[in-house]
């Protein structure tokens, strides 16, 4: 059997946006923590109906999804996490961009399993 070897730092990734102005900012999207992925997990769990087998049906509330994610794991110039509010202010191209970026450095695309391994 093959020998697991993970590493404890989370992953990242530099992102630049340009504002309305023009101006560059730049920003760090970090792989969720456990605590993070739970915190998000439960509240994708409060919108959705399961079926009986107890997979997703459906999503009933999509308000804030991607936003919700993301002010768990976008951090400014200074590491501070960009509040959900602030998120909700972009243009929705960009959200699902980032957003698609943070599922896959947090393996939620994958289901989380948590046994991908962390380069």
């Amino acid at each position: 059997m093959d020998k697991l070897e993970f590493n404890l730092s989370l992953k990242e990734m530099p992102v630049e946006i340009v504002d309305t102005t023009g101006a560059k900012k730049q920003y760090i999207l970090k792989e969720l923590s456990g605590q993070a992925r739970d915190t998000f997990l439960t509240d994708m769990a409060k919108r959705c109906n399961f079926g009986p087998s107890g997979r997703v049906q459906n999503i009933k509330n999509f308000q804030g999804l991607q936003a919700g994610l993301l002010s768990l794991c976008l951090y400014d110039e200074q590491s501070v996490l960009i509040k959900k509010d602030v998120l909700q202010t972009f243009p929705s191209s960009v959200l699902s961009g980032l957003f698609e970026a943070a599922q896959t450095l947090s393996s939620l695309e994958t289901g989380g399993s948590g046994t991908e391994k962390n380069d």
